[in-house]
């Protein structure tokens, strides 16, 4: 069943409407899957670099002693600190880039047959609106699910946070550090 007609079947012509000049559902869930993803990764990125500078060594020291092999990977990450917020920062300034290349284009296109549908035909009209409207709302994923929640974790549990995020956070330099 394509999404027009299940929008339309439940009583939704106007978003049934809208469907038909839609992509494909699945082309839809997978662009709205990367933008998760590249939100999700800013959020780790974000989260990694709090918990890194709010964590001290004396937590992750008592772990290591017993074998903890994540507060190992933590201590190794924070022998080596401002390396490490480098490669947060540059996690971060990718996610965030491949977030605003592709979330807000392709919401602005999912925004702009309801323009149509209003029968607003200035490109103009419907360009600037949309973009703003997408562009909004993509920043605020970014910076509520993207920064601050992921900021506020790593400050109230900077312990869990760093055992969760180190050795992801170790394979990430080990690909992108400088030669």
């Amino acid at each position: 069943m394509s999404i027009s007609s299940f929008v339309f079947v439940s009583g939704w012509p106007l978003a049934a409407a809208l469907a038909r000049e839609w992509d494909s559902a699945g082309l839809i869930f997978s662009k709205l899957g990367v933008i998760a993803l590249l939100v999700g990764l800013n959020g780790f990125f974000v989260a990694a670099e709090f918990a890194l500078v709010k964590i001290r060594s004396s937590q992750l020291g008592t772990l290591a002693a017993e074998g903890n092999q994540r507060a190992l990977a933590g201590q190794h990450v924070t022998s080596s600190l401002d390396a490490y917020l480098s490669a947060c920062q540059l996690g971060i300034t990718l996610a965030s880039l491949g977030l605003g290349w592709v979330g807000e284009p392709f919401l602005a296109q999912m925004l702009q047959p309801a323009f149509r549908l209003m029968n607003i035909e200035s490109p103009a009209i419907i360009t600037s609106v949309s973009f703003t409207v997408a562009f909004s709302l993509i920043t605020f994923l970014h910076i509520v699910i993207g920064e601050q929640a992921p900021k506020i974790l790593a400050i109230r549990k900077p312990l869990p946070t760093t055992l969760w995020v180190s050795a992801p956070l170790r394979f990430f330099y080990a690909i992108f550090k400088p030669a």
